[in-house]
């Protein structure tokens, strides 16, 4: 658990700044809208690091991942079932109300994720350094 506390801050860390680096450069320079596969990018490394997280036996769950994990959760299978039943109207405009507002949502969940990532490797530090 302790090896993959470190490596996964670090790679969350990375990711972001890659991800910034893009944001700035498809803004200033590019115009083409590359910063979304980023955002999904990240999405995509926030969701393995947090389904690890969650099978870890040791790793205590605090509040802020309970909390980010139902919010997060919540859009995500919004998402997938949106995706699975296109054809049935009531389904996707109960789950598109949803969305509405967990999409605009997510850059704060990731920030959020960059925190509680950053806290679980400050206390791992302290406790073993």
């Amino acid at each position: 658990m302790k090896t993959f506390i470190k490596y996964d801050y670090y790679i969350q860390i990375f990711v972001f700044i890659c991800f910034i680096i893009l944001l700035i450069l498809d803004i200033v320079a590019l115009q083409k809208g590359y910063s979304v596969i980023g955002y999904f990018v990240i999405a995509a490394f926030h969701t393995i690091s947090f389904i690890i997280r969650i099978f870890l036996k040791n790793y205590s769950k605090s509040i802020t991942f309970k909390t980010y994990a139902i919010t997060s959760l919540t859009v995500l299978i919004s998402l997938l079932l949106i995706t699975i039943f296109k054809d049935v109207e009531w389904l996707n405009n109960f789950l598109g109300f949803i969305l509405l507002f967990g999409i605009p949502l997510t850059p704060f969940l990731a920030i959020c994720y960059l925190i509680i990532v950053h806290t679980d490797y400050e206390k791992f530090s302290t406790v073993n350094g």
